[in-house]
């Protein structure tokens, strides 16, 4: 598991001053971003002459909010791989407060080849593999 603190900030919040539920989902792409560099995983690789970058596009999101949060509360969001597959890999967030549960998120990407006619899915490389099963 990998965990990030990040404040609530004025632009997360509604008229109410509570996180409006729109906000959960770049917390969530900034939690899962923080964690791939700290397992020394570019989130978008330079790639060599000849060569695709990879690029990890989502293609499911949801979060469940369990309380409220306001501006600025510190919130814990702890991220883990919950599944790998040939392909993709899920993330389960969870956002706490104090100990009470703000909110639990997940997020699937999948691994592709950005190339000049688009996106191809590509299976996940061995050596990325190993290091998303250390976090399951």
């Amino acid at each position: 598991m990998f965990t990030v603190q990040r404040r609530v900030e004025f632009r997360d919040t509604d008229a109410a001053g509570i996180v409006h539920f729109s906000a959960f989902f770049p917390m969530m792409e900034s939690a899962e971003h923080e964690m791939l560099r700290s397992m020394g995983i570019s989130v978008f690789p330079k790639s060599a002459p000849n060569e695709h970058p990879l690029s990890w596009p989502r293609v499911s999101a949801s979060c469940d909010y369990l309380s409220a949060a306001q501006f600025e509360d510190l919130l814990r969001i702890d991220v883990h791989v919950a599944q790998i597959g040939n392909s993709s890999v899920t993330y389960r967030f969870k956002f706490t407060r104090d100990e009470v549960v703000v909110a639990e998120g997940s997020l699937t990407v999948v691994c592709c080849l950005l190339t000049p006619k688009g996106l191809s899915k590509t299976p996940i490389p061995a050596e990325l593999r190993e290091l998303f099963q250390k976090h399951l």
